[in-house]
């Protein structure tokens, strides 16, 4: 059964998604391989740009048997797809799961962050963006400055007098 998965996401990498999806389909009656067939359909979807058709195999994936791994890659990409088509609420709650569930994982920032913002809750987006830029970056010019722009990114509207 790994290798019908195997197959199916090169499938998927090559643009043939309806031929990935296929495949796939033929694993969902087996329960030890349906949430993992799942996962990879929601994702043959998302890449093929049909955003509303990945968010039901996305939930069936987390519903199913997922190694942590897993959990966190549907989490992620529901999150991301809920929030591509507008469900920024519903996205919000699943990234600030993911935050909780799995803080070392901080690829979820930016996407956590363009939530925040498309919620109209635009300082909270640029001081998580802030925070982000300079706890992961390598740049001397922006290392320098690290301690004031944390203590701004803490209060944006705050006016120094």
């Amino acid at each position: 059964m790994n290798a019908i998965i195997k197959e199916a996401i090169e499938l998927r990498k090559q643009g043939e998604y309806a031929a990935s999806r296929a495949l796939l389909t033929n694993l969902l009656p087996k329960p030890e391989f349906a949430a993992k067939a799942h996962l990879q359909i929601a994702w043959s979807y998302d890449n093929e740009s049909q955003e509303l058709a990945a968010i039901e195999h996305y939930e069936l994936a987390i519903d199913g048997q997922l190694s942590k791994a897993e959990i966190f890659d549907a989490l992620f990409g529901l999150a991301s797809t809920l929030r591509s088509v507008g469900r920024y609420e519903d996205a919000l709650n699943y990234f600030e799961c993911i935050l909780v569930e799995y803080p070392e994982a901080i690829e979820i920032q930016p996407f956590y962050a363009m939530c925040l913002y498309n919620l109209g809750r635009h300082k909270e987006a640029t001081s998580q963006l802030l925070s982000l830029i300079v706890s992961t970056t390598d740049n001397d010019s922006i290392k320098k400055y690290r301690t004031a722009i944390e203590l701004y990114s803490d209060d944006l509207d705050r006016i120094w007098m």
